[in-house]
């Protein structure tokens, strides 16, 4: 879907277009799996989705004509941190969710 979506989501980066769309998905997850999940897993499922989402946005920075190297360095530079962590927290909460 972020593929498709690229061209019409706002921003330049496209780490941040794929977090947006993750974050639209996370909201109708949570909103769909409202009576299953506790408030720490819908938190963990809003991060983790958001990051994978993102990562895989990333990932289609080299199939756009106005993308240089220097501006996919800088992007990766700020977002894979930012992506790793938000993973790395969503796991952790959603692991600590199903043992409490």
């Amino acid at each position: 879907m972020a593929p498709a979506l690229l061209p019409t989501l706002p921003g330049a980066a496209f780490s941040i277009k794929g977090a947006l769309l993750g974050l639209i998905v996370a909201a109708a997850i949570s909103i769909s799996a409202n009576i299953f999940l506790n408030q720490t897993e819908m938190i963990a499922w809003l991060l983790l989705v958001t990051s994978i989402s993102s990562f895989l946005a990333m990932n289609f920075t080299g199939c756009s004509t106005y993308t240089s190297l220097s501006g996919v360095r800088r992007e990766m530079k700020f977002a894979v941190p930012l992506q790793l962590a938000g993973a790395v927290v969503g796991l952790t909460l959603w692991i600590v969710a199903r043992f409490v």
